[in-house]
């Protein structure tokens, strides 16, 4: 588990690149956040493209509804924002993430879990 960057350390910069880039803001300030930095920056990129489009075909556009990709790409561009920043949030109040001690007594597997697939190997049913 990679270390945890402090937000409250460097305030701008957080801001900065949660607005900017927040694909890479998820991805620097959260070692559990690493496994949303790709959806962020998946709908980053959508956001990116859509407002890229809206710019070069102009805003008028061929049917009228020039205006549509460029309101969709801004609320992709908001949406990708809030939720890098909701992420490095929970990420840094989760104390069981900081803590590898606590993190390790959360995911420890139970001895009497029951396996389904034991089932179908067998042949057998519970009943």
């Amino acid at each position: 588990m990679t270390s945890l960057h402090q937000p409250a350390r460097e305030p701008a910069l957080y801001r900065f690149l949660g607005i900017v880039l927040p694909p890479v803001a998820a991805y620097r300030y959260g070692a559990a956040a690493h496994s949303c930095a790709a959806p962020i920056a998946i709908a980053w990129a959508a956001a990116l493209v859509s407002i890229a489009y809206a710019l070069l075909t102009g805003l008028a556009g061929i049917s009228g509804y020039g205006g549509f990709p460029l309101a969709i790409g801004l609320f992709l561009w908001v949406f990708a924002t809030v939720w890098t920043f909701l992420v490095v949030r929970n990420v840094q109040a989760d104390p069981s993430l900081t803590d590898p001690r606590t993190h390790e007594q959360r995911v420890r597997q139970r001895e009497d879990a029951h396996d389904p697939l034991d089932e179908l190997d067998s042949g057998e049913r519970r009943r």
